[in-house]
């Protein structure tokens, strides 16, 4: 597979951070790259071989940062480091998210001012390249002085230590590196530090989940608009006036989207016997809105990160001083991202109330939306599954930013828990994806009982998942169809406008 080449030069685009993730980009070094991190690195080496006290090039870490190392074993310092801080445990996170973790921290690096050796970076594209994957667990870090475990874990490989992933393979360092003619590299002054000391943890997620969190905006867009014609919805909530006297961006794209959805719906109507909907449908605008908003914040912080030096201490080239500071606290992205999950969270959560209304046997729909209420139960526990998993969604939104807890013997007494954020919004953001497969099979079964015509977009759409799952004739298994109807949601391709063009103003 052809992959297009990104250059370090300019800042990327999420569109660009999706195709690395999805290892449909590479990164391209060029010379001005290396000569800014050649040149950083010898304004380090000289004042290292002045003998001059540097915290992590020749002191210990942490709370051990008064132990002077000597000359004869700043090697063994890093290679210990990394080895000693590779403490991970968990589930693995995705391949994305590896590729993201990689490119995140070789742009970082590329800046010139982590004072690593150019071999170093090349090793870590090299990873890149050859999708060379390490494997990666999902919880060790306190997001605060950099998500040192699981960055330990993505440096132990190209030290030919640790296990990585190639293709289907599960391979030690060593034998990933061998099978694609690669080298172990041994690790200098700083270089341990200056690859684990980073928030490109808590960044590789929130980057993967601006990414995901734009398709699952739209769809639920779409989603909502098939319940909202099933439940025989009015479209007085949509209307473009309502929307300009309070203007919230979110909250006029999904109006807009909704009525393009809904474009040349007989059923899609102003005025209805009914009066008003219950907010879970007069509301969409607003709730789904608000999360759009949410997001277009996220993602801004996201990206700004993304252009960013977090590890400690920095080098500037010019002058050569080495300045130990606090970039690699995480709380920027740990308040972001616990902002984040809040929103996803009520993707979810309206979206099963939606549910539930379409089991009521209101406005002309069955009970439950079965063929024969009461020898059939129809999606009753359907809706069931789906408030267990909002609840669930609900406890994981707690903000993981709001705790702390003293470490390294008190040098290390407040960290972010942003890399906790950053999981458990992945994990809330799986279960939206399901939460709104099951309102999608619900909306599409009201749609089949009352007969009420969609428009051609989205009656267009309802046709093509028909070819996944067949309408319901009565009682059947759900289970696996919940899993297809996400696959199916999942796979429908969005125009890079509707993907890139998120910009709430």
């Amino acid at each position: 597979m052809k992959r297009t080449a990104l250059s370090l030069q300019h800042a990327w685009s999420l569109g660009d951070w999706h195709a690395l993730a999805d290892g449909k980009a590479r990164i391209a070094l060029d010379s001005d790259s290396q000569q800014r991190v050649v040149a950083n690195r010898q304004a380090l080496m000289a004042r290292v071989e002045r003998g001059d006290v540097m915290y992590g090039v020749n002191t210990g870490f942490g709370s051990l940062c008064t132990t002077i190392i000597p000359g004869e074993e700043l090697q063994a310092l890093q290679a210990n480091l990394i080895r000693s801080h590779a403490v991970g445990t968990g589930p693995l996170v995705s391949a994305e998210i590896v590729r993201l973790m990689l490119a995140t921290k070789i742009k970082a690096l590329c800046q010139g001012f982590s004072a690593v050796e150019w071999s170093t970076v090349e090793a870590l594209n090299a990873l890149l390249d050859h999708d060379i994957l390490p494997e990666v667990p999902s919880m060790g870090s306190l997001g605060a002085s950099g998500d040192l475990a699981p960055l330990s874990h993505l440096t132990l490989v190209v030290m030919g230590e640790g296990r990585a992933r190639v293709g289907a393979q599960s391979l030690t360092g060593a034998e990933a590196l061998g099978l694609k003619g690669l080298q172990p590299i041994v690790l200098g002054p700083k270089e341990g530090l200056a690859l684990i000391n980073g928030t490109q943890f808590m960044l590789a997620h929130g980057l993967w989940l601006a990414v995901q969190t734009r398709r699952l905006s739209y769809l639920a867009d779409v989603v909502a608009s098939a319940s909202i014609v099933g439940f025989d919805g009015c479209s007085a909530p949509f209307d473009a006036r309502i929307h300009a006297v309070r203007p919230h961006g979110g909250q006029a794209l999904v109006a807009a989207r909704v009525r393009d959805f809904l474009q040349d719906s007989p059923a899609f109507v102003p005025i209805k016997d009914h009066i008003q909907d219950p907010y879970s449908f007069r509301c969409i605008p607003q709730v789904h809105g608000a999360s759009n908003d949410v997001w277009a914040h996220v993602t801004d912080v996201m990206m700004r990160e993304a252009e960013s030096v977090t590890d400690n201490p920095t080098v500037f080239t010019d002058g050569g001083e080495v300045i130990s500071a606090g970039n690699f606290h995480g709380q920027p992205l740990a308040l972001a991202l616990d902002y984040g999950k809040m929103a996803l969270c009520e993707w979810g959560s309206i979206s099963e109330r939606r549910i539930n209304q379409l089991c009521l046997g209101k406005r002309g729909l069955p009970a439950f939306l079965a063929h024969k209420p009461g020898t059939e139960s129809g999606i009753m526990i359907l809706q069931y599954s789906a408030a267990s998993l909002v609840s669930r969604n609900k406890v994981l939104s707690h903000p993981s930013s709001t705790d702390s807890i003293d470490s390294s013997a008190g040098q290390e007494d407040h960290v972010s828990m942003g890399s906790i954020a950053a999981v458990h919004a992945v994990e809330v953001m799986e279960r939206v994806w399901t939460i709104l497969a099951m309102e999608w099979m619900a909306g599409t079964r009201a749609l089949d009982h009352s007969g009420r015509e969609a428009g051609p977009i989205l009656s267009g759409l309802v046709d093509a998942y028909r070819a996944w799952v067949p309408a319901a004739k009565g009682d059947r298994v759900l289970a696996d169809e919940i899993e297809i109807t996400t696959q199916f949601l999942q796979s429908l391709p969005i125009e890079d406008e509707e993907f890139l063009c998120f910009e709430l103003k």
